[in-house]
């Protein structure tokens, strides 16, 4: 690869992160936030398939720092908080689960950075997951491997993969 390629892409991902940052600006309720630009997009996937799939309506919450949620569903009085881990990723980790959510989205963005699999977490299920489980945390650190078979989300939450996501 020369320079000049190395610039192009360079340019092009500055021309692109440009262009969100600015429908942030023109939407804030769909795609506003913060410089977390996969945290934008996650929540934007998140609000979709909230409304398409679980036929929930929520909402962006306004405020930029909110402790434990990032949507809230007004009508039913559903906080939700959202993670998004890329393949970008290596470790397959985030950052930890803060409490103060109803319903917790995990977002796997595979290497087309389309979404592989959403899984959901009601606090309720965390709760039971935690009195199965005594040296489970109430806050763990958020991980790809929640949404497998023997992961938290695999096992008390419900993983939606592919086409199901209705996105």
């Amino acid at each position: 690869m020369s320079d000049t390629e190395i610039q192009a892409a360079i340019e092009n991902y500055l021309r692109a992160r440009h262009a969100l940052l600015e429908m942030g600006r023109r939407y804030p309720s769909r795609i506003g936030g913060n410089d977390n630009i996969p945290g934008r997009i996650g929540e934007f996937l998140a609000l979709r398939f909230l409304e398409k799939k679980l036929r929930q309506q929520p909402s962006k919450v306004t405020q930029r720092s909110n402790p434990g949620y990032d949507l809230i569903d007004k009508k039913r009085k559903l906080l939700t908080q959202v993670k998004v881990i890329t393949a970008e990723n290596e470790t397959g980790c985030s950052m930890r689960l803060k409490g103060g959510w109803d319903q917790f989205l995990l977002i796997q963005l595979g290497e087309n950075y389309q979404p592989n699999r959403i899984g959901v977490l009601t606090a309720k299920q965390h709760k039971q997951a935690r009195t199965d489980n005594p040296g489970w945390s109430s806050k763990p650190r958020v991980k790809l491997t929640m949404l497998g078979g023997k992961g938290l989300i695999g096992r008390y939450g419900t993983v939606f993969h592919g086409a199901e996501l209705g996105l």
